[in-house]
C-alpha cells in the first residue's frame, strides 16, 4: 500500500512539473508573441512611410533633372494611398497581440479565470484575418476548420487547446506573410530603383565639382570622375536604403516561422520541452 502511494507521489509530481513547466513555457512564447506583433505593426507602418519617401524622391528628380529650374514652380507629386492595404494587416496583428496578452492573464493565477477575454481575442483574430485583403487559398481554405477548433476551445478551457489553435493561426499569418512579402518587395525594388536611375540622370553641370572632391577625398582631379563617382556612391547609399527595408521583410519571415514552430512543438501530445525552448531561444534571438 505504501509502495503504491510512493508511486503515485511520483507520478503526480512529475505530472506537477511538467504542467508547471508547460505554463511557463507557454506563458514566455505568449510574451515573444506580443513583440512579434509589435514588430508586425512596425514594419507595417514602414512600408506606409514608403508612400512619403516615393513623393520626396519623385518631386526632387522633377526640379534636379529639369533643365530650366528658374522657371519652376514647386512640385508636388501625387502621393500614393496604401492605406487600404496597410490598415487591415495592422488591424490583425493588433489582434494577435491581444491574443497573446490574454493568454498571459490566462497563465497568471492571479487573474482568475480569463479564459472567455482569450477566446474574444481568438475569435477577433480569425474575423480580422479572414477579412484581409489578397487572401490566398492555403490561408482562407483552412479557416473553417480554425473556426471549428475556435468553438471546441470554448467547452474545453483547455492551455493546451489554445496553443494548437495558435499554431494553426500563427501558421495562418506566416503563410499570409509569405504570399504579402514578394509583393512588397516587388514595390520597394521599384521605388529604390526609379530614384537611382533618376539621379544618375541628373545633368552634370548641376553639381559643384569642389564640394564633391572634399567630401569623397578620392585622388582624382578631373570634373567628369569626380562626379562619376560621387553618383557611385548616391547609388549604393540608395540601395543600402532598399536593402534594409527588404531585410526587415525576410527576417519577419524568420520570426513568424520560430514562433509558430514553439507553438506547433507546444501543441503536441507529449511535447518535448528541450526543444520548445529551443524554438523560443532561437525565436528571441531573431527580434533582438
Amino acid at each position: 500500500m505504501m509502495k503504491n502511494l510512493f508511486w503515485l507521489g511520483i507520478i503526480f509530481l512529475i505530472s506537477s512539473c511538467s504542467s508547471t513547466r508547460f505554463i511557463d513555457l507557454g506563458n514566455k512564447v505568449a510574451t515573444d508573441g506580443i513583440t512579434v506583433s509589435q514588430k508586425a505593426v512596425e514594419i507595417y507602418s514602414t512600408l506606409s512611410q514608403q508612400a512619403g519617401i516615393e513623393k520626396l524622391q519623385e518631386d526632387k528628380l522633377f526640379i534636379l533633372t529639369d533643365p530650366y529650374p528658374e522657371s519652376l514652380s514647386l512640385p508636388d507629386s501625387k502621393l500614393q494611398d496604401f492605406s487600404k492595404q496597410i490598415e487591415p494587416r495592422i488591424k490583425a496583428y493588433q489582434s494577435l497581440m491581444n491574443i497573446y496578452k490574454g493568454f498571459n492573464l490566462l497563465a497568471d493565477t492571479h487573474f482568475g479565470d480569463k479564459t472567455q477575454e482569450t477566446i474574444s481575442g481568438l475569435t477577433d483574430s480569425y474575423n480580422t484575418l479572414s477579412s484581409l485583403p489578397d487572401l490566398p487559398a492555403s490561408v482562407s481554405s483552412y479557416l473553417p476548420e480554425l473556426s471549428k477548433q475556435l468553438s471546441e476551445a470554448v467547452q474545453a478551457k483547455k492551455i493546451k487547446n489554445y496553443q494548437l489553435i495558435l499554431s494553426n493561426l500563427t501558421g495562418l499569418y506566416l503563410n499570409y506573410w509569405k504570399n504579402d512579402e514578394p509583393v512588397w518587395n516587388v514595390m520597394i525594388d521599384a521605388l529604390y530603383d526609379k530614384y537611382a536611375k533618376g539621379m544618375n540622370s541628373v545633368s552634370p553641370l548641376k553639381y559643384d565639382v569642389k564640394k564633391i572632391s572634399q567630401s569623397l577625398k578620392e585622388p582624382y582631379k578631373d570634373d567628369e570622375t569626380m562626379i562619376l563617382l560621387y553618383k557611385l556612391n548616391q547609388r549604393n547609399e540608395i540601395y543600402s536604403q532598399r536593402d534594409a527595408v527588404k531585410k526587415q521583410l525576410c527576417n519577419f519571415e524568420n520570426i513568424l516561422t520560430a514562433l509558430n514552430l514553439a507553438h506547433s512543438e507546444l501543441a503536441k501530445k507529449k511535447p518535448n520541452f528541450a526543444v520548445a525552448l529551443l524554438e523560443i531561444n532561437s525565436l528571441e534571438t531573431l527580434l533582438k
